[in-house]
């Protein structure tokens, strides 16, 4: 199936606000959960990366364990029809680009989830819940080595 589009929660904006107004130009992120609905991605919540997490200024890596526990909490007292998306991160851009590690890992995270993994890359400078799509790239992997950009 290819995927038109992406909504996301106000809380989810909200999260990648706090997140980067924190860390500066020092990379953050975490992972997303939602559900899809016809060709659009819903994110409906999303994760910081915990306390043991690596912000560099070009690199960022979650704490696992935070991780792990977050997705098990909220996947296990979901009221609400969601599942594993993906990832997100912030790099320190304006309008962010995907790295050959991102994409690796997007197509990594998809062959261990169904064949389906969403990456939204965040631009970290001037960054502005009402601009994200202008400020962010959100892609999608599906199956085999392809993936795409959601506007």
């Amino acid at each position: 199936m290819q995927y038109s589009g992406i909504i996301f929660n106000k809380q989810v904006l909200e999260l990648f606000e706090a997140e980067i107004r924190k860390f500066g130009l020092k990379e953050t992120g975490g992972v997303l959960l939602g559900a899809t609905k016809k060709d659009i991605v819903h994110v409906k919540k999303a994760s910081d990366g915990g306390p043991k997490a690596i912000h560099r200024r070009e690199y960022f890596r979650a704490d696992p364990d935070y991780i792990d526990m977050f997705l098990e909490m909220e996947l296990a007292n979901s009221a609400e029809n969601i599942k594993y998306l993906g990832e997100w991160h912030s790099h320190p851009q304006k309008i962010p680009k995907p790295s050959y590690k991102d994409i690796s890992s997007l197509l990594e995270i998809a062959s261990s989830h169904n064949n389906f993994a969403l990456l939204v890359i965040i631009g970290a400078i001037d960054f502005n819940t009402e601009e994200i799509y202008r400020q962010s790239c959100s892609l999608v992997s599906e199956t085999g080595n392809k993936f795409y950009e959601l506007e």
